[in-house]
């Protein structure tokens, strides 16, 4: 019985050790290194929070950083002398495996201290229903999750993890990104100039499309059919009805040709320096500008004025919780970075 018992004891002491020893080579990087080189992820580049982040995951990381920009793998232009030249860049590679590095960490790190936080399926299922929706059937949903190594399963775990991690982040924000009052009127003292409203004018047109690759032929038909349109308006005609009926212009036809209010940033310029010359209720000869021609009837205008206070308030506080949401994250990214271990530098 007693031997039983030592045996048993032995076992369980051995086991143990066994644990032990088994987490203290996993903390060594030495042990982490040489795993990933004889599991094909080549060298442990960092531990961010215990995780290891390997040569492979660099590259894959580095390869869908590149992609989401439209960056050639291994070309770069420079311009030299007035011709192009293809080059590689090799400081430029250093700064994106660095950018793309640093991003690996923060967001292992991340991941390992979100890992506890409670996302209910609802939400999954949500971000998964919005990924799907941009596929236009089944077989194309599961083509594209094939090309990317993925099941339905695996994605929905990315998922739990990024709205984990999400969550987390969110949690460290609060408290750190609310505007106050005081905060809000400073900087609305202290920037006058963001709070001019522009000039803005209201106009109907009626409007006929004659781009720059339309043929001559098409576009000397069109200006007289504009011209015939005038007249009509010039002999009593409505603007607004003759565009019901004539107008290329299918978002405003249905409104009389209404623009609604504008300034002159939403606008083309040639189309805008001919409104700006008119006075209101004036309507217009045939213009032509690079879209094609138009008759216009401005029938609105409001002047350049200082905004107060009151109307640019949530503005405001938009503007200045962005800003100390953007810095917190900043600081929140430079503190995890702080507490990795760089075990291999670039």
């Amino acid at each position: 019985m007693k031997r039983r018992l030592l045996i048993t004891l032995s076992i369980t002491g051995a086991c143990a050790a066994g644990v032990v020893c088994g987490e203290l080579l996993l903390r060594l990087p030495a042990f982490r290194n040489a795993t990933g080189i004889l599991f094909k992820r080549g060298h442990l580049l960092a531990l961010a929070q215990g995780q290891g982040i390997y040569e492979a995951d660099l590259r894959r990381a580095l390869a869908e950083w590149r992609y989401a920009k439209g960056i050639d793998e291994n070309d770069r232009q420079e311009e030299h002398a007035g011709s192009v030249k293809k080059v590689t860049t090799v400081t430029t590679l250093q700064e994106d495996e660095q950018q793309v590095l640093t991003r690996l960490i923060s967001d292992s790190a991340v991941r390992c201290l979100a890992a506890d936080e409670k996302i209910s399926k609802v939400e999954v299922d949500g971000e998964l229903k919005l990924l799907r929706e941009q596929f236009r059937d089944e077989k194309t949903w599961r083509a594209a999750l094939r090309a990317s190594g993925l099941s339905v399963r695996s994605l929905r775990w990315n998922i739990v993890e990024n709205l984990r991690a999400r969550e987390w982040i969110e949690q460290q924000m609060i408290s750190q990104s609310d505007a106050t009052e005081d905060e809000c009127r400073n900087f609305y003292d202290t920037r006058p100039q963001n709070f001019m409203q522009r000039a803005r004018f209201r106009a109907s047109h009626l409007f006929l499309a004659a781009p720059p690759e339309t043929p001559a032929e098409v576009v000397e038909s069109k200006q007289k059919v504009i011209e015939a349109l005038a007249d009509r308006i010039k002999h009593g005609e409505k603007l607004g009805e003759l565009a019901a009926v004539a107008s290329e212009d299918e978002a405003t036809k249905t409104r009389g040709g209404d623009l609604g209010f504008f300034s002159e940033s939403r606008m083309p310029p040639d189309f805008f320096s001919a409104v700006v010359k008119m006075h209101v209720g004036e309507i217009s000869q045939p213009i032509r500008t690079r879209l094609g021609f138009h008759i216009v009837q401005l029938t609105d205008f409001k002047p350049s004025r200082q905004m107060n206070f009151e109307e640019v308030r949530s503005e405001i506080r938009l503007a200045i919780e962005n800003e100390k949401r953007r810095a917190a994250l900043q600081a929140l990214t430079a503190d995890l970075l702080r507490q990795a271990k760089i075990v291999r530098p670039l």
